[in-house]
């Protein structure tokens, strides 16, 4: 009942193709979401992971293997300074940045994998 209401697989699917035409960030992005699906989070987590992706790769202007740490925090501030953002929204938005940092340099997230200095 749920997903004919919500309809998860479609939203996934729409942020999925947008995603797609952010270059090769894209690409580590939807590789990111892949990897999210192969841990086990359901379509509704994944749907709302991607729905933070397209805001955050475009405020993203750096390659994401080559992040430093005051790209990442230019792009953090950018998230704070934003007025239409609620406080849960900025949380997540910084959350779903640091796991694609971590996922993007590590190559995997996880419990075990290690933390970037990046984004530590």
């Amino acid at each position: 009942m749920k997903s004919e209401i919500y309809d998860y697989e479609e939203r996934l699917g729409r942020y999925r193709r947008i995603i797609a035409g952010f270059g090769s960030n894209g690409e580590v992005a939807l590789c990111f979401l892949d990897h999210l699906a192969s841990l086990g989070l359901s379509i509704a987590r994944l749907s709302k992971v991607a729905g933070h992706l397209p805001a955050l790769l475009r405020a993203i202007d750096f390659n994401l293997e080559d992040a430093a740490r005051r790209d990442v925090e230019r792009v953090v501030a950018w998230i704070n300074r934003n007025p239409s953002y609620r406080e849960l929204t900025k949380r997540d938005k910084k959350l779903v940045l640091r796991k694609l940092i971590q996922y993007a340099k590590v190559g995997r997230y996880d419990m075990d994998a290690s933390m970037p200095p990046e984004v530590s």
